[in-house]
């Protein structure tokens, strides 16, 4: 795959996220997928991801991602998105509150044979708890 076939797959399995289209955006990972995702205490599996996934989706029903870059190199590619959406569902022990919630956010992702190997995800947990309102914004 060259760096573009990178960057579309990696377009196409966050378009599967936005759709909601799961069956999609696991037929994008390998069978052996692992994810680090910030605050996770160590590698989530395949269905480690899809309960992340879950918790997510539950907390956020409307959250969409908007890629604003990414390249590829080898046989990774990486991104800088933003996920918005609407705090409708309990996040972090926080009960639904209806706010509007941004949250800026980089990955890194392994591609073996066209698919989605390994993922790398950093993101601020404590920018959408200020946001929500159950964490008190820096002085």
């Amino acid at each position: 795959m060259t760096a573009a076939d990178h960057n579309e797959l990696n377009r196409r399995w966050v378009q599967a996220f936005n759709d909601r289209d799961w069956p999609t955006e696991a037929a994008y990972r390998t069978a052996d997928y692992q994810a680090h995702v910030s605050g996770a205490p160590g590698p989530l599996d395949a269905a480690g991801w899809v309960a992340f996934l879950q918790g997510f989706t539950t907390a956020f029903p409307d959250a969409q991602i908007a890629i604003e870059g990414s390249v590829s190199e080898g046989d990774f590619v990486a991104s800088r998105w933003m996920i918005t959406g609407t705090h409708q569902g309990a996040f972090q022990g926080a009960s639904p509150t209806g706010r509007q919630i941004a949250m800026p956010g980089v990955d890194f992702s392994r591609v073996v044979a066209g698919r989605i190997a390994e993922h790398w995800s950093q993101f601020d947990v404590m920018a959408v708890m200020q946001q929500i309102g159950d964490m008190p914004a820096p002085a």
